[in-house]
């Protein structure tokens, strides 16, 4: 066996990878408001929050600004203004959001984590999200926390994936080298070109088997992960 370059880090998206969201944006908003006391109708709060969506697509378009704590908030007080609700509420909203938000996780993650970290590979997270607040609170909801050594979030570095500067932010806060670190995620723009683009080996998660065409290294499930790191060593 080569260790020189045998992959010692796996990295993994969150969203579509890891977990993913239970519930529509607009309910989860809903039931938020109703919480802290302001009854709405919820078609209206769905209504407000697509308009706000669709203004954040255009701003993004225009300005290449990437999704942050601040964009979020500029968002929720967009959707608070439309249902003619106190902006003011903006920032205890935005701070209580991520713990009400439900998330369900693959079946196929848990048992390859464990997998992983019972043969010796270090892992990481590096997700488009919000912030590293939100994705550690996220993470540690649903339980999978303590499998990561360290998180990478979008939204607090400056640049989102598939931007090299995050996969290479990776290499140097892990100390290897682009060879030894292998990220998976089910984007393939942002994830396995993403990845490859840096130097990394890329793998595109390919849950729903519908990208049979694309020339690329390639998984269905989590699950098939060891035997393809396997092959690395």
């Amino acid at each position: 066996m080569s260790f020189k370059n045998m992959v010692k880090i796996v990295s993994l998206d969150f969203g579509g990878t890891i977990a993913y969201e239970l519930e529509k944006e607009h309910v989860v908003y809903h039931r938020l408001l109703e919480e802290l006391g302001y009854s709405t109708d919820l078609n209206l709060v769905e209504k407000a929050l697509k308009e706000a969506r669709d203004w954040w697509r255009e701003e993004r378009a225009r300005t290449g600004r990437i999704w942050n704590m601040d964009v979020y908030l500029e968002l929720i007080k967009r959707v608070l203004k439309a249902l003619g609700l106190p902006i003011e509420i903006a920032p205890d909203f935005l701070k209580i959001l991520p713990h009400r938000v439900k998330l369900g996780v693959y079946e196929d993650v848990e048992p390859t984590l464990k997998e992983l970290k019972s043969k010796g590979y270090r892992l990481i997270v590096i997700s488009n999200v919000s912030s590293l607040d939100n994705l550690s609170i996220y993470l540690s909801r649903v339980g999978l926390r303590d499998y990561f050594e360290f998180l990478i979030a979008s939204g607090t570095v400056g640049f989102e994936k598939p931007d090299s500067r995050i996969f290479e932010l990776a290499l140097e806060k892990a100390g290897v080298s682009p060879a030894e670190m292998m990220h998976i995620g089910d984007d393939y723009e942002a994830d396995y070109l993403g990845a490859e683009n840096a130097g990394l080996i890329g793998v595109l998660l390919d849950r729903k088997n519908v990208h049979g065409d694309k020339q690329c290294r390639r998984i269905v499930e989590l699950t098939e992960l060891p035997d393809l790191l396997a092959s690395f060593t």
